[in-house]
């Protein structure tokens, strides 16, 4: 139940994680950083 003073959402307004947009990341360029090796893993 809605608080008072909180308006209810619009059911047809996107919400959450219901957007259709896709977020952009620019790709990564750089290269991977070589894993550590032996004893230091540990």
């Amino acid at each position: 139940m809605a608080k008072k003073g909180m308006r209810r959402p619009d059911p047809k307004q996107p919400h959450g994680t219901e957007s259709n947009t896709k977020t952009h990341f620019p790709k990564n360029d750089e290269p991977p950083v070589p894993e550590i090796q032996g004893k230091a893993k540990n």
